[in-house]
């Protein structure tokens, strides 16, 4: 009997619950309105540049010690605005912990607000559900404004710095006599995050979310769902913040380089001599010019605020599989025979998250997270055109905790019975969609959504992508996009078919590749032969030996020149025959390279390693 009664409090409290998240919801939204109203009466005292909005955590989960860190990174990143002027950063900052409120508005007077946190103790709980709605009172109804740097927009950003550890916002409390009762609300947590997570993957389409974790047991997990959803955040560390707050130094220093939108920001080397050249007399530590290489090399993330809207409203219909003469979704691409769409692309590699209703064009999510149309067969104006071409290499994850192109299989809390086909089937991540759920395209068509961290569940693990099966599953996707293509783009397929399937050998996880380390075989100068191991390539003791017409060669990290061998020379060679600006998947040392003909560059596809490569025509 008591069991019964426990059930009915626990669906009471839910529905309670769900009653309260919407009231509070539309409470801190109408709040929001009017704090947008005062940020546009206060315009006079805003600053021309950047706009940046701080959410300060002073809750009682940092404890002293988390409070200090939170104030000395606050003050650093001001301290640094202030040196810069000419930058003129706009600065509004919200606390969240006995109250939550805007304690500054937008303005440019640093001194003013460096002492906000004077009289401000740290305690009671963490709104910050509640404190991400208010933060909309500086975007709304004219509040504030994008910031155009040349070709680059500055969108409003968002600074949370907090332990990440959110509390229940609702106005309702749930607290009662009843023990059962207070024991359902402490299931409610979940409900919160997950609140919280869906809300901040909404605003963070526009608005890029910066974490800086501070505290005696941040969530780092949450925090970092919480940045990396979001277009161009991430997590800063406590040690980062003045370095972080050059952010828009740095962004000014990338929109004067030489380099245009025609070129590839994506070029390490071109970024900086362009850097060296364009100020000469400058100097920038290492990390500055890592973060002035990062703004380039993902440009795509600051363009224009109409396009990303235009974007969003594609998403709506984005992902359906509406041609069986096209890439299944899922299937990963590169730029193809009839590319030309620039660096869109940044020279690497997407997936197929839809197929338009527009006959002939397909929605590609490319690995820098910018989505875009291309042509694919006949259009409604053009006959056989292909911007974008299927390959078989594997989406490889940096800070992401799961992405577009990720294969994967059933995980430990999979409930689903046989929607993947069975145990062991393969799976295309297609898209995030929101609030922890991913939309995964099964090998055998099926398209279903699934947990990966929702309400703490694991539907999903991702595949090695250097597993046998999971190269199989990209293989079969590759042949299946292959055989309904023309005979000239079917050629282009075949260069990512010639390696045997059982040749790729799975690499050592446990260290990274260093080419400085490994032996090299010695040859006399000016003679071939086949190596008996199953590595397919063949390195000398230097460049000055015969060599065949048009041949290649790749760099080591001790800044020596090594020649492919034959098999994988001629492959290179009929890529760049066939387009100068095409691409070749090689295996150097028992490590998958992609060579950029147009970059001289080959890039490891595992750990994203660099190095030159060369052709020498005798």
């Amino acid at each position: 009997m008591s069991d019964v009664v426990d059930l009915h409090i626990e669906e009471k409290s839910l529905l309670q619950m769900e009653v309260d998240l919407k009231e509070s919801q539309n409470h801190w939204q109408q709040l929001a309105s009017i704090e947008a109203q005062k940020n546009r009466e206060l315009r006079y005292q805003h600053g021309t540049g950047p706009s940046n909005v701080f959410i300060l955590d002073t809750s009682s989960s940092l404890g002293e010690e988390g409070f200090t860190q939170m104030k000395e990174a606050f003050i650093s990143i001001i301290n640094e605005y202030a040196k810069h002027p000419e930058i003129d950063e706009n600065v509004a900052v919200i606390v969240c912990g006995r109250e939550t409120k805007f304690i500054r508005y937008f303005s440019n007077h640093y001194e003013d607000i460096k002492h906000c946190l004077d009289d401000l103790n740290f305690g009671g709980p963490s709104n910050l559900t509640a404190a991400f709605y208010l933060s909309t009172g500086c975007f709304k109804n004219g509040a504030s404004q994008s910031h155009i740097v040349g070709e680059f927009h500055i969108r409003q950003r968002i600074i949370l710095i907090s332990d990440g550890r959110p509390t229940d916002f609702t106005s309702t409390s749930h607290t009662n006599d009843d023990d059962a009762a207070a024991a359902a609300t402490a299931g409610f947590d979940e409900v919160i995050k997950d609140f919280l997570l869906s809300y901040t993957r909404h605003l963070g389409q526009i608005h890029p979310i910066f974490c800086i974790p501070v505290g005696r047991n941040p969530d780092y997990t949450m925090l970092e769902f919480i940045s990396v959803q979001s277009q161009g955040g991430k997590i800063v560390h406590r040690h980062e913040a003045r370095q972080f707050a050059k952010y828009s130094q740095h962004i000014t220093i990338a929109s004067r380089l030489s380099y245009s939108m025609m070129n590839d920001g994506n070029d390490r080397e071109r970024v900086m001599t362009s850097l060296v050249c364009r100020f000469p007399d400058e100097e920038f530590s290492e990390m500055d010019q890592d973060a002035i290489y990062e703004i380039c090399s993902k440009k795509s993330l600051y363009g224009s605020l109409d396009r990303s809207k235009l974007n969003r409203d594609e998403d709506e219909d984005a992902f359906e599989e509406r041609n069986p003469n096209m890439p299944r979704l899922g299937s990963r691409v590169r730029r193809g025979r009839d590319w030309k769409w620039h660096d869109q692309d940044n020279f690497g590699l997407g997936t197929v998250i839809g197929h338009c209703k527009k006959v002939g064009w397909l929605t590609v999510e490319w690995d820098t997270g910018s989505r875009n149309i291309y042509r694919y067969g006949t259009t409604r104006w053009e006959n056989d055109v292909y911007d974008v071409q299927v390959c078989n290499e594997p989406r490889i994850l940096k800070n992401e905790p799961i992405s577009a192109g990720c294969q994967v299989k059933r995980g430990p809390d999979w409930e689903w019975e046989n929607q993947d086909g069975g145990a062991g089937s393969i799976g295309s991540v297609v898209t995030v969609v929101n609030n922890c759920i991913v939309l995964v395209r099964w090998q055998h068509g099926f398209l279903g959504q699934y947990r990966f961290g929702c309400n703490g569940k694991i539907d999903l693990q991702i595949c090695d992508p250097f597993s046998q099966d999971a190269v199989r599953h990209r293989d079969e996707l590759m042949k299946s996009a292959a055989l309904n293509c023309p005979p000239s783009i079917q050629a282009s397929f075949n260069e990512d078919f010639e390696k045997p399937l059982d040749s790729i050998e799975e690499p050592d996880h446990k260290t990274s590749p260093n080419l400085a380390t490994k032996p090299i075989l010695h040859v006399i100068k000016g003679k071939y032969f086949r190596n008996d191991s199953r590595s397919s390539d063949i390195e000398t003791d230097g460049p000055t030996f015969s060599c065949a017409k048009g041949h290649w060669f790749w760099k080591n990290a001790k800044g020596e020149w090594n020649p492919y061998c034959r098999e994988t020379n001629a492959k290179i060679n009929r890529c760049y025959e066939r387009d100068r600006k095409s691409t070749a998947v090689v295996t150097v040392q028992n490590q998958n390279y992609r060579v950029v003909m147009a970059k001289n560059i080959q890039i490891n596809l595992e750990t994203r390693e660099t190095l030159e490569v060369k052709l020498v025509e005798n």
